[in-house]
């Protein structure tokens, strides 16, 4: 048996954008956790975490996401071995980037590379998205598809499973706004409302329509005007401070649309590289945070590829 060290590098990702809450995701460059493993008799072993908010993750292996994934995978693929796992955290929980998302989607791709990738790519979303339900308390795959797939994903339907990945514009710039506030993914989906009006299924559909239509012609104008949302984000809102005033400066520096990353307090601001860099946005809403006595960190980043091998 091999005890060869391998790392997979999980990316962050951006999830509902606007319309597509558990439905759209977006793979993003960086930031990445990277995830490293080896093969042992048995059993898994998570022997080490490090970087931004390391010391609240569990080391039991049946209570973090990294090591559910990677068990999913074994089992699914009737293992004879088990797994040592050393995580290195890129991007910090309670973000609103698919922190979860990239340690399960690292934890399952690890697994799926170690067993000499026997799974097909939707398999190994599922075993991930198996991990996000047990950590999370809810079966979506609207962070780990992009991470594991890349690109801009749409979840066509959960029962049967079904993803669709698109490649998004090359033009489209992102940038990654993260105050220092902490918003737990099961605090954010317990203020969503149950039900919905007629007028906001149609405003939502058709502002979904037309962005999935948008990626896949590169219209970035268009991009930005079907970023809407009328039911998730304005009950999210009162989570994260400034949210408002974070994406009102972000748009007044050339932004094409700003908007709440998933679950929070990320602000997520799309732009157009051919014409801006994005560091004017960073710049802005680092700076009304700041105005506001409270950090926030930034990435000025692009659409990624997915998981990958390092």
């Amino acid at each position: 048996m091999s005890d060869e060290w391998i790392s997979i590098a999980a990316p962050a990702t951006t999830s509902n954008i606007g319309a597509g809450f558990d439905i759209f995701g977006l793979a993003l460059k960086e930031p990445y956790d990277i995830i490293e493993g080896r093969r042992i008799e048995s059993g898994i072993i998570i022997s080490e975490i490090s970087g931004p908010g390391s010391e609240g993750i569990p080391t039991d292996p049946e209570k973090n996401s990294v090591s559910i994934a990677a068990a999913e995978v074994l089992r699914r693929c009737e293992a004879d071995f088990g797994i040592e796992i050393k995580i290195k955290k890129g991007i910090r929980p309670c973000s609103g980037i698919g922190s979860s998302g990239a340690s399960a989607a690292g934890g399952a791709y690890l697994a799926h590379i170690l067993c000499g990738e026997k799974l097909s790519p939707t398999e190994v979303v599922l075993c991930a998205a198996h991990a996000e339900n047990v950590t999370s308390g809810g079966f979506h795959a609207d962070n780990v598809a992009p991470c594991v797939l890349g690109g801009f994903t749409m979840i066509r339907s959960y029962e049967p499973f079904e993803v669709i990945t698109i490649t998004p514009p090359e033009e489209l710039g992102v940038v990654v706004a993260m105050p220092d506030v902490l918003v737990a993914t099961k605090e954010s989906r317990a203020v969503l409302p149950q039900e919905v009006s007629v007028r906001d299924l149609v405003f939502h559909v058709g502002n979904a329509s037309c962005l999935v239509y948008a990626m896949m012609t590169g219209d970035l104008g268009l991009i930005g005007r079907s970023v809407k949302d009328a039911i998730f984000e304005p009950a999210r809102a009162k989570l994260v401070p400034y949210l408002k005033e974070a994406e009102a400066v972000a748009m007044s520096h050339g932004a094409l649309v700003s908007f709440l990353g998933g679950s929070g307090p990320c602000i997520i601001s799309f732009y157009d590289k051919s014409s801006h860099n994005g560091e004017a946005i960073a710049d802005s809403i680092k700076a009304l945070y700041a105005e506001n006595d409270m950090g926030c960190e930034t990435w000025i980043t692009e659409c990624g590829t997915g998981c990958k091998r390092i």
